[in-house]
């Protein structure tokens, strides 16, 4: 999903059901909500925002974006100095101005999400398997290879137990941090310093892993640990790529960072099944879902009937690439990647919005 919401964060009983009411007649979907946390996720993708003097405190210390509009209960007065350093561009009061409030939410501006410039802020991604051995990371890290190209990458390995990422591309044996060693203390942490601390390939890839371990480790990844980190690099120039799990708490704080999740899916039937779970999940959470065809040694499903089947868009095949498994055992990921793998890579990429 994209910018097509209005948010509505309104805690006034009088004045809500008419600004949600208006908010349904421009067209766009609705979200509700005046849970701060909510509001800090949703309000960079919303098409517009409303608010009144309880939320507009809270936005007020948020980042600036168009389209926020005050709202106050009729006959007024407007709390100007409230709606100013919400940095809202009107104030209305309801219900007397709702058709004025409409004409406005209709004709907001649409907040820009393309992909990131150098010195601008940077994008998430995530990929996920819908089924184990989907190939979602192999994907990721093709991805990172791809988008180093143009920009500074950070590969994050979002599942404690796989592993280790750093394999895939050959960097076992190169010093840094990985999750375990991870101290992020208390106060801002910044992305570019944190990438700098993380092995890294010769052709720029940054990469966040798991550990190896032959002793029974305690070490598990947790939304509060993730959180803080997807958080950091955002705030840096860059693109980041989530290798995610399909489920529980880290999956969804990956989700609630992330704008879009591209979904491995195999052509077969129980990995179409549960692919439609995981489109549901996040869709839910307000990211942009894209599927990826998987065909495998054998596949009984088409791209119509996956499409049918997990409501969610394949925007392109990925098939078996010969001898690529062999070449991973042996030394990780190619630095030139075989043309299917690169093609698909940089398809996922531009779809969400990443400049190549």
């Amino acid at each position: 999903m994209t910018s097509t919401f209005i948010l509505v964060a309104v805690s006034d009983p009088v004045i809500h059901p008419e600004a949600t009411h208006v908010a349904a007649a421009t067209g766009h979907d609705v979200i509700d909500t005046i849970d701060p946390r909510e509001i800090t996720r949703l309000l960079p993708r919303a098409h517009a925002v409303l608010v009144d003097a309880d939320t507009a405190r809270h936005v007020a210390t948020l980042d600036r974006r168009p389209g926020i509009h005050f709202l106050a209960a009729d006959p007024g007065p407007v709390d100007w100095q409230t709606a100013l350093q919400a940095h809202a561009e009107d104030a209305w009061v309801l219900p007397a101005q709702a058709p004025d409030l409409l004409a406005a939410v209709g004709h907001s501006r649409v907040p820009a999400t393309p992909g990131p410039a150098p010195g601008s802020p940077g994008v998430l991604l995530a990929v996920c398997g819908a089924a184990g051995g989907a190939g979602a990371s192999t994907l990721a890290a093709a991805m990172a290879r791809v988008a180093a190209g143009a920009h500074p990458v950070t590969l994050i390995d979002a599942d404690d137990r796989s592993g280790g990422l750093d394999l895939l591309l050959g960097l076992e044996e190169t010093p840094g941090i990985r999750w375990p060693e991870l101290r992020l203390g208390e106060g801002t942490v910044d992305g570019a310093d944190l990438r700098a601390a993380l092995p890294t390939t010769s052709d720029g890839i940054a990469c966040l892993s798991a550990a190896r371990s032959t002793i029974a480790d305690p070490f598990r990844l947790t939304p509060g640990l993730v959180g803080p980190v997807l958080e950091a690099l955002r705030a840096a120039p860059g693109v980041t790529i989530i290798d995610m799990p399909g489920g529980g708490e880290v999956a969804d704080a990956v989700a609630d960072a992330c704008r879009h999740v591209a979904i491995v899916v195999p052509a077969e039937v129980r990995p179409a099944a549960a692919a439609a779970g995981l489109v549901a999940r996040f869709t839910a959470r307000r990211c942009t879902v894209a599927g990826v065809v998987r065909h495998r040694h054998w596949s009984g499903l088409g791209t119509g009937d996956l499409e049918k089947i997990t409501h969610c868009d394949m925007i392109t095949p990925l098939g078996n690439v010969p001898r690529l498994s062999r070449t991973v055992e042996l030394g990780g990921l190619p630095d030139r990647l075989p043309g299917q793998l690169s093609a698909t890579a940089r398809l996922v990429l531009e779809h969400a919005g990443v400049t190549l």
